[in-house]
């Protein structure tokens, strides 16, 4: 279990940033070699947007070094364009919590009262912060479940 007050790193992994600037300079490469000459058109910009992501991606991790903050009445959550806001969230404001699952990440969403919050695995330090932080929150949103049906049995 977690213990409170907690925090995690919430920034870019240098894999997927390495990664992203690989494939870019890669079918650059591919590019070259097949036709002899530099690509142009299309062919270049396909193999310059991976790179250009890459690049913000690195920016953003050095220069916003954001954290995802744990303490014992909420959590406080990077959000917006490359998360650089943040956002309160009370446990108790908690609905419900569940994964979904994109090509190359797992995203834990959190529902409250207000909006949908989501929470990137990639972005976390490693797939076990992931697990232990969607642990985390699936028992907070279950015990204020369990609350609601109590204080509703004792309405009745």
């Amino acid at each position: 279990m977690i213990e409170l007050p907690s925090q995690y790193p919430y920034n870019p992994r240098p894999r997927l940033i390495f990664l992203l600037a690989t494939v870019g300079l890669l079918w650059i490469g591919v590019q070259r070699l097949s036709w002899g000459r530099m690509p142009t058109g299309f062919s270049l910009w396909f193999g310059l947007v991976p790179v250009a992501l890459a690049l913000l991606l690195g920016v953003r991790r050095i220069v916003f070094d954001r954290r995802l903050l744990l303490d014992n009445d909420g959590m406080t959550l990077p959000t917006g364009f490359l998360q650089t806001s943040t956002a309160r969230i009370d446990y108790t404001s908690i609905k419900r919590v569940w994964r979904h699952y994109l090509p190359a990440a797992v995203v834990l969403r959190v529902a409250t009262q207000k909006r949908i919050f989501e929470i990137v695995s990639v972005l976390l330090p490693d797939n076990e912060s992931y697990r232990t932080l969607e642990e985390f929150l699936s028992l907070k949103a279950q015990r204020k479940l369990g609350d609601e049906h109590i204080e509703e049995s004792h309405l009745t």
